[in-house]
């Protein structure tokens, strides 16, 4: 069983390092072929719009078995990203800039459709090898796939700068081929047994989620914002080449996966706080490293260390909050909103992150910190009514 969940864990993981490594380079890829800031934001947000109706589609399918409908699923993305890859590197002399455009659009939005089959399917893995007992944990594990990827992902994108832009697509498309591989070695295909599907009978609405899904898709929708406008932040701030802004860019995330991984080895085996005070502290934090981007750039590695450390509390604060408040036979209700959330936050950032760029540089960042401080009062007036039922 430890072999299997281990080589979910590193297909989930590896997806979602190779769906984010692509937003720190695109701001950097899209100036090098002449493509507008607002233009590069779509190529994100298409793939992310994609990702949400892909995953709702794919799991309902049954034309093949969900062994050979998972390994097909993560070939065609992988050639996707090789496509898309290839097209970079050998157009930088294109004539058309809008036909690249759009073939760039055509192919992240194949790609988001492609990619969202992989945590939906995944998750169905997970859910049909776990019991009652070990629901909670295989759920824990997926969800720490998701978000560990979405932060390790644009640290690669800024460690192989120095090898290309396009680099962590080709790398990323390796890994996912050999995970492919190692999957259809290794995970024995299912018997003719319906692996239970629970109806979703939860609503995202439900007041003891709502707050937790709205935090999550808050941090979501900050981090795509960060990771799409950064590059351009970078050069027009500091005056750096594309090289430089991308290593820079690529050490500060790298940074910050670091400090995720730490604050949540240090709270899950050191604190033993409730998890709306683990998510205060996240989005002070978070809001930190933010205002830190924002007005002291130039100490981008501790502005990165904040936000890491924030990312890290935020993560595990929402997510484990959104658990405890429910009932065992809602814990996948739950791990389908949360898995969403990252959709939902790639689909509205870098649109609305490029925009508000566009029209300031400082803008993106000013409105995450004001978004983070307006859902910080209600954690705490939410603590507030906590206490009084209590009593």
């Amino acid at each position: 069983m430890k072999y299997r969940l281990s080589i979910m864990f590193l297909i989930v993981l590896t997806g979602m390092i190779s769906i984010a490594a692509f937003n720190p380079i695109i701001g950097p890829l899209a100036r090098n072929l002449g493509l507008s800031d607002f233009q590069s934001g779509c190529l994100v947000s298409v793939a992310g719009l994609c990702w949400l109706l892909g995953g709702y589609f794919w799991e309902k399918q049954t034309f093949m078995s969900r062994k050979w409908l998972l390994a097909s699923i993560m070939f065609v993305y992988m050639a996707t990203l090789v496509i898309f890859a290839l097209l970079a590197d050998y157009a930088v002399h294109a004539a058309s800039k809008t036909s690249l455009f759009w073939s760039f659009f055509i192919l992240r939005a194949i790609a988001g459709f492609f990619f969202g089959g992989i945590p939906a399917l995944a998750q169905a893995y997970v859910m049909g090898w776990s019991t009652k007992e070990t629901r909670t944990q295989g759920m824990a594990l997926f969800g720490a796939a998701n978000g560990l990827g979405f932060v390790v992902g644009p640290a690669m994108s800024g460690g192989m700068a120095s090898l290309g832009l396009t680099s962590p697509m080709y790398a990323a498309a390796i890994l996912l081929f050999t995970l492919a591989i190692l999957f259809l070695v290794f995970i024995p295909k299912e018997r003719n047994i319906e692996i239970e599907r629970q109806a979703i009978s939860l609503s995202p609405n439900d007041k003891r989620i709502s707050l937790y899904l709205w935090i999550g898709l808050l941090l979501s929708f900050a981090l795509n914002i960060v990771q799409v406008t950064i590059g351009f932040f970078v050069q027009d701030s500091l005056g750096y080449s594309t090289q430089q802004a991308t290593q820079l860019i690529g050490t500060g995330l790298a940074i910050s996966g670091v400090m995720v991984v730490l604050s949540q080895i240090v709270i899950s085996k050191y604190l033993k706080w409730h998890p709306k005070k683990v998510l205060l502290v996240g989005l002070l934090f978070v809001a930190l490293g933010l205002l830190g981007l924002l007005l002291f750039i130039r100490f981008a590695y501790v502005d990165f260390t904040f936000l890491g450390i924030g990312i890290g509390f935020t993560l595990l604060g929402y997510s484990a909050g959104a658990s405890m408040a429910v009932q065992d036979h809602e814990q996948r209700s739950v791990a389908s909103f949360i898995a969403a959330l990252q959709g939902g936050g790639s689909f509205i950032g870098p649109v609305i992150g490029t925009a508000l760029y566009t029209a300031n540089m400082a803008l993106p960042y000013s409105f995450c910190v004001l978004l983070i401080g307006i859902v910080g009062i209600a954690n705490l007036k939410n603590r507030s009514a906590d206490r009084v039922e209590s009593c």
